[in-house]
């Protein structure tokens, strides 16, 4: 139990420090409001569809919601790196009031189906940068590499409960009233959301410049993410498979709508009962990832997360109870989201940093394209097969993918080795707390072991700075105008000095006895520093101390 308590003990502090933080706290709260308004109208405007067009109808408005703003959601949260992000968030968060009215006041005054998808549509768009803009800017409104970690944690955790609560609220309106409602109740809520960013600035973090924007270089960045997906074979295996996962999704998303209203009997309110299970479901899975992704090996449990699919599938089919279907949606949430995490973890693992971001969009893409064929197929299937067998089928489409790509799966997993070793060594080092597991694996495999003789100099007092160094084995001695003025061991660092303020090396280190270090070239190490607000501050408070002890090189 102590040793339980101990390991608590740093996230409960940092947790805290999160509450103490007023702007890093209302920018949560702000999410959290954005989290209960988005499934909440998303399940009022399926619902809202199944009652004017059936089962055809929320394949149909699933696809003209989702993939427009799929496309543009690469493009509208560049505009975070060209403009401040609390003032993108901010007015995403109004944009999405006024569109969330708009949406409600045409379904009240009972206009045309035709009308409020056209109006729907514009709603859809407004919902592409909140997300990427929170998360890019929490770890600039933090005061602690401790700060960001708890941010971030804050942050899954307000995903997961917005969601159930949004669900929760959709049923509850739905009873009451009717879809009109539902956008009217959530409008509300994300103008509590805008209000809770007022007042919300980084500290002290320069605004980027607005710069000129060209629409051509973001497609030509999406082609050439296909074209490397296209000839890599691990990366091209994992996002097919998540193109996949996408398909057999939206087959059952969109099958839920009929089978919680027709063939339970549940009515309107039984599809947001069925999306809260089905968002309690996420929340599992997000932690149950939290258990895997530090494993070396994951095709097992990527294909342990396609099986529960799978199985979930087949419960939602065969459900002739309400408990039944939420017990399966329990475990189609925990499934996709797990599937989600593992995925690309391992794609992170294997896929070239220096076109991650490409891959990715690339992904996305993929995800929203595979979603929205599998909302297109729903209603062919429920009127072929039956809504049963079409949640039968669309389990078997995962379940036989996952057997079928298993062997190349456990071929990344060999390959995909994590750096132990060097992982080990940079989670010690605070200017690198900030920074996800992911992240470090990654930067973990870009470190070069040098093996150093007795007497031998690593930097020299003068030369210019080119590496980052970690010590791995053996003892070192720090030199200043030839005096020693410190000692190194292992997994003490050096050289950080030169690199962040482009001069030239302030000491020399030299071994002392045969050793070891592990050094990082100076591009990587400045983009990884650089690329976390909070990471940067670290490396310059330790830059900091280092100049006034005497210690820098």
């Amino acid at each position: 139990m102590r040793q339980l308590i101990g390991h608590l003990g740093p996230p409960l502090r940092a947790l805290r420090g999160v509450l103490g933080n007023g702007p890093l706290t209302r920018m949560q709260v702000a999410f959290l409001l954005f989290n209960v308004a988005e499934p909440a109208t998303w399940v009022a405007m399926l619902v809202f569809a199944f009652d004017v067009g059936g089962t055809g109808a929320v394949g149909l408005v699933s696809i003209l919601l989702l993939i427009p703003a799929g496309v543009l959601a690469p493009v509208a949260a560049s505009l975070g790196d060209r403009f401040p992000r609390q003032r993108l968030v901010r007015v995403g968060y109004v944009a999405q009031a006024i569109t969330t009215v708009a949406v409600g006041a045409a379904m009240a005054a009972d206009l045309s189906p035709g009308l409020v998808y056209a109006i729907a549509f514009v709603w859809s768009l407004t919902f592409s940068t909140s997300r990427p803009g929170h998360h890019a800017l929490l770890p600039s409104l933090a005061r602690s590499p401790e700060e960001v970690a708890a941010g971030n944690s804050v942050s899954s955790l307000t995903e997961g409960l917005g969601g159930a609560i949004g669900a929760l609220l959709s049923a509850a309106v739905l009873a009451a009233s009717g879809p009109g409602a539902v956008f009217g109740v959530s409008a509300v809520i994300l103008a509590g959301a805008a209000a809770c960013t007022l007042g919300v600035r980084p500290p002290s973090l320069d605004e980027p410049s607005a710069e000129r924007f060209r629409p051509w270089s973001l497609a030509r960045d999406a082609i050439d993410g296909l074209l490397i997906l296209a000839r890599s074979r691990g990366p091209r295996l994992l996002v097919l498979l998540a193109a996949v996962l996408a398909l057999a999704t939206g087959v059952v998303g969109v099958l839920t709508v009929p089978l919680a209203i027709e063939s339970l009997g549940l009515g309107d309110p039984g599809v947001g009962f069925i999306s809260t299970a089905w968002s309690i479901g996420s929340f599992v899975g997000a932690g149950a990832s939290v258990a895997f992704v530090t494993r070396r090996r994951l095709a097992w449990p990527i294909v342990g997360g396609a099986i529960a699919f799978a199985i979930a599938a087949v419960v939602f089919g065969m459900a002739a109870a309400a408990l039944a279907a939420a017990a399966a949606a329990v475990l189609v949430g925990t499934a996709i989201t797990l599937l989600d995490v593992l995925g690309r973890t391992l794609l992170q693992r294997t896929a070239d940093d220096a076109v991650l971001t490409r891959v990715f969009g690339a992904v996305e893409a993929l995800w929203l394209l595979g979603y929205g064929a599998g909302s297109a197929l729903a209603p062919p299937l429920e009127e072929a097969i039956g809504i049963r067998a079409g949640f039968f089928l669309g389990g078997a489409i995962m379940l036989v993918t996952a057997a079928a790509v298993l062997p190349g799966l456990r071929r990344i997993d060999r390959a995909a080795v994590v750096p132990e070793r060097q992982l080990g060594l940079l989670t010690r080092i605070g200017m690198f707390a900030p920074l996800p597991r992911t992240d470090l694996e990654r930067l973990a495999s870009q470190l070069d072991r040098i093996d150093v003789a007795a007497g031998a100099e690593i930097i020299r007092q003068g030369d210019v700075g080119d590496r980052f160094y970690v010590v791995d084995a053996g003892r070192f001695e720090v030199l200043v105008d030839r005096e020693p003025i410190a000692a190194a061991g292992e997994g003490d660092f050096f050289g950080e000095i030169a690199l962040l303020h482009d001069v030239p090396r302030t000491a020399t280190v030299r071994a002392v006895e045969d050793g070891a270090v592990w050094a990082l070239d100076q591009e990587e190490f400045l983009a990884t520093v650089t690329g976390v607000p909070q990471a940067h501050s670290a490396a310059h408070e330790v830059s900091a101390e280092r100049t006034r002890t005497g210690q820098s090189s």
